[in-house]
């Protein structure tokens, strides 16, 4: 099964995704077990990483998809509200402690539907040097080797009881006794880009060019990368060799262009 099967809805919604995927199609895998580890203590390196979000980052990501949701139902008044918004929670994202260090190699880029035009961002190069990302949504997934086993569904049941109560540590060492693989996902903009954007797209929206405006938003949200990493501490990319089938995280909102009349 994908484990990035519910990615859609990480940007859509703008909010933390708490529970462990878990499906009918995953109970009924054929799937090889993941080979048996040793003992196993969740790496605290995660938290760091993944284990965080920035609430202002998610906000303001909201109050940006709720910008381009008013400039497609021309409601001007509406989209310079938001864009505000955005634009002071991202001031206060900026100093948040979830703002993490990593190159965009590094990050896996979620695939979407071809569009046209987009050919020429595909093919640059993602860059080695390492930015200031914001994490604005995450989501728990189990490993793509999952295999279900009495043990291991209890151990799942366990541990989303602990992140109904924000938890993570003791869910993560309640999975990891049972051995059950398990990948935290998070969807991440690039801080400094992100920051840049939104003003130049509220200062569009104050000169009235609201299709120009929402244009620079999308881009906002094209520009979302996703950080993956398993509860044993190691990179997605360096478990397998074949290239992240990740949903798109495009917002629903991608049809608003212009102002309506």
């Amino acid at each position: 099964m994908s484990i990035r099967s519910n990615l859609a809805v990480i940007l859509v919604a703008g909010t933390m995704l708490g529970g462990i995927a878990y499906t009918a199609e995953a109970a009924s895998t054929t799937a090889a077990q993941t080979e048996t580890k040793g003992a196993v203590v969740p790496n605290k390196a995660i938290d760091k990483d993944v284990g965080r979000l920035s609430q202002d980052g998610a906000q303001a990501l909201a109050d940006i998809q709720a910008t381009r949701l008013a400039i497609f139902n021309a409601k001007p008044d509406e989209a310079k509200t938001f864009i505000n918004k955005a634009k002071d929670e991202l001031q206060k994202a900026s100093k948040d402690e979830a703002v993490f260090m990593k190159a965009e190699a590094d990050l896996t880029k979620p695939t979407k539907a071809p569009v046209a035009g987009d050919a020429k961002a595909d093919a640059r190069p993602a860059s080695a040097t390492p930015i200031q990302w914001l994490p604005v949504d995450s989501q728990l997934t189990l490993g793509e080797d999952f295999k279900a086993t009495p043990e291991k569904v209890a151990a799942i049941t366990e541990a989303n009881k602990s992140l109904k109560t924000s938890d993570r540590q003791g869910a993560l060492e309640k999975l990891a006794v049972a051995d059950v693989d398990v990948e935290f996902i998070t969807a991440a903009l690039p801080l400094n880009q992100t920051v840049t954007d939104v003003g130049k797209a509220a200062d569009l929206i104050n000169q009235g060019k609201f299709y120009e405006a929402n244009a620079v938003l999308k881009d906002v949200t094209d520009n979302a990368m996703l950080n993956i990493v398993d509860i044993y501490g190691q990179p997605y990319k360096a478990k397998a060799e074949k290239p992240a089938n990740a949903a798109a995280v495009t917002p629903s909102t991608d049809k608003a262009a212009a102002p309506k009349g």
